[in-house]
Formats: C-alpha cells, structure tokens, sequence
C-alpha cells in the first residue's frame, strides 16, 4: 500500500513503471508509464483513432508536422492501493447534489494536489510536472482516460483556450458544436449528424476554442462517447451496444421515462462508423444551442441567436475547468467557468443558432442539412 504522503515512498513505486506508452494529443504529447501492462493495452486500443500516436515522423502532412517536437509530459499509473490517512480531505463541491453521496475529495500539498474519488477508491495526484494515478487501473479505466486527458485540458487553458460544455462534428475542416446542459441531447444529435457521409467525430462532451488569425480554432477532447440507452435505440448502427435483454426492456419504456435513464455505455467510434470517421480539431463555423423540449408541442425550428445582444443564450456551453485544472503558476483556481460574455467574446465569427420547439432528432438533421450545415 502506497503512503501518498511519503514523497520517498511515491519514488520507490514510480521507479517500478517499466512499461511505457506514448500517447500523441494534438499539441502535447502524454508519456504514460506503468507498473502493470495491462492498463497500457486497453489505453493503446482506446486511443486508437482518437489520436496522432499512430503517425510516424515520415508519414507526417506538413500540417502535422508539429508534433513532432510538442510538449511532452510524464503520467505514472499505479496499480496499487492508496493509504489516504494523516490528512484532512475536503470536499469537492457540486452545482448538484446526488444520491450516491460525495463523489471527490482533495488535499493540497506544495508539490500539486490529491484528488480521492471516494466512490472507486482511485487518486489521483494533479502536478505541473509529475501527475499520478494510483488504484485499482483495470476495473477503473474510464477514470484513468479521464486523468490523462485532463492533462491535455489543463496544457491548452494555460494557453488560452476556452473550455466548451459540447459535442462536435467535423466537415472538410469545418466544425459544427452542439451546446446543451447535461442530458439536453447533444450527444444524440452529434450521433445522428455523424451519419453524414463527410461528417467526423471531433469530441462527444467537451470542446476547447479561442480566436487566432480571424478565427476560432477547435480543439476535440480525445474520448468516446458514453451514452445513455436512449441514444442508442435512435441510431440503428448503435442498438447491438445494449444486450437484447436491456434492449427489449428500454424498448418498451414511455420515451419521458428513458430519457431520464443514466445509464453510460460506451461508443467506440472505430467500430461504429468506421476508421476514417475521428478527427482531431478544426475550425469552428457554427454553434447549435439546443433549447427543445421533450414535453413541447411546437414544431422543432432553427433560428439564429445574437450572442454579443444575450450572452447568456451561452449558459448551457459555459463549463467550469474542475478541480484538476492547475494554472502555470501551480495553482487551483475556484471552481467558477468564465463569464458567458467572455464565451461570446471568444465566438466572435461563428454563427449561433438555436433548436427549440419538440425535441425530434430527424427534424433537426434536416434542417441544418437545409442551412448547408451538414
């Protein structure tokens, strides 16, 4: 067992990390060293088509050719169990409270932060230079994905980036984000746009943007979707995600009941829509709000929004960075996002338009095919 608060004992358990994996993120590169293989082999698969690992120094564009010499930071992963005593932990706090209890706690230290996700057992240390995830790895990859890409989250808002609450898609380099609060659909709109021919997946849940040379610059967050069931009975490609037991059963719920369904699954975009269907970012032309309603009897409609007149339209893209953002002073923040006037100001140029009326999916494919959109 690991004492997290023994720097020599954290040293001793890094020095066991002899497998290694490069992981090759649009404008940093994440070194990911290990003590157990295993977790490396799921990370490679996972990965695979959500980053530029797979290129080589050869088979670069000359677009691509900056990666070669990016950033580059260590992340250790340890499979081991934590000793979390010595220290007080406070509780990270959240916009909602939910009925399985606190969900993270953190200690600070002068060398970064420990953060404890008291659910899994997981902790993870957030550091400018020496991020560690300690746990049970294999049973808890997705918060072991999250860590790592939370160190691509944290390099590109110390350099300016805005972090975006959206999903996205990609078309001959333009991008098309889809805003909405939790559970709003964004998910299940950017699936269904992703049915165009041209259209690849640019990021499920997050995105990251700022203005440079007259526009605005995205990035996509290197993860798959995790959805809920609904979203998989809307798409025909998806419905085999769920075994035909849970499948029959959520067939046969009232569609106001599946909607509040939380429960993820994940869709690995590869498989699903093919090889050539990932991108890594672009340029953003539009941003779709959806402000629809699954109770609404009005038509679904598209109409444009004037966000330097409402800024606050922008409410459902604002995101707080989290407790793992770490300034480049080595400093946490308050957990509060940037005002939705700083949201407008950095989406001067992208087109704002907004989805309101019933919520129908086909609708709102066809009318952004109508705008030229997809």
């Amino acid at each position: 067992m690991i004492n997290l608060f023994d720097d020599q004992h954290i040293i001793q358990a890094k020095a066991a990390c002899r497998y290694t994996l490069p992981l090759t993120f649009s404008g940093l590169t994440v070194r990911v060293l290990a003590d157990h293989p295993a977790i490396l082999d799921h990370l490679e698969g996972y990965y695979s088509g959500l980053t530029a690992s797979g290129l080589t120094a050869s088979g670069l564009s000359p677009q691509q050719a900056h990666i070669v010499n990016q950033p580059e930071l260590p992340v250790w992963l340890l499979d081991q169990q934590a000793n979390i005593s010595g220290r007080e932990w406070t509780a990270v706090k959240r916009a909602k409270t939910s009925a399985q209890g606190l969900k993270e706690a953190y200690v600070d230290t002068p060398q970064g932060r420990w953060i404890h996700k008291v659910r899994t057992g997981m902790v993870l240390f957030q550091s400018l230079t020496a991020p560690v995830a300690i746990g049970d790895l294999n049973q808890h990859p997705s918060q072991v994905i999250n860590f790592i890409n939370n160190q691509f989250l944290n390099h590109h808002q110390r350099n300016g980036y805005l972090l975006g609450h959206a999903s996205a898609v990609e078309i001959d380099g333009q991008v098309t984000a889809i805003a909405a609060s939790s559970g709003g659909g964004k998910s299940t709109l950017m699936l269904k746009a992703l049915e165009t021919a041209k259209a690849r997946f640019l990021s499920n849940d997050r995105i990251l943007f700022k203005p440079e040379n007259g526009q605005v610059s995205v990035l996509g967050v290197a993860k798959h979707p995790r959805v809920n069931p609904g979203t998989l009975l809307n798409s025909p490609r998806l419905t085999d995600i769920l075994p035909a037991q849970e499948r029959a059963r959520f067939e046969r719920m009232p569609r106001s009941q599946l909607w509040d369904i939380e429960q993820k699954y994940d869709v690995l975009i590869p498989n699903a829509y093919g090889a050539d269907k990932t991108t890594l970012s672009g340029t953003l032309k539009q941003l779709i709000l959806l402000d629809w309603a699954l109770d609404s009897t009005a038509p679904t409609a598209l109409s444009s929004v004037d966000i330097a007149t409402t800024p606050e339209a922008l409410e459902g893209l604002r995101k707080s960075p989290g407790p793992f953002f770490q300034r480049a002073d080595g400093s946490f923040p308050a957990e509060q996002p940037q005002s939705a006037e700083i949201y407008a100001d950095n989406l001067a140029g992208v087109e704002v338009l907004r989805l309101t009326g019933a919520i129908d999916f086909a609708r709102a494919v066809a009318l952004l095919q109508a705008k030229g959109i997809l």
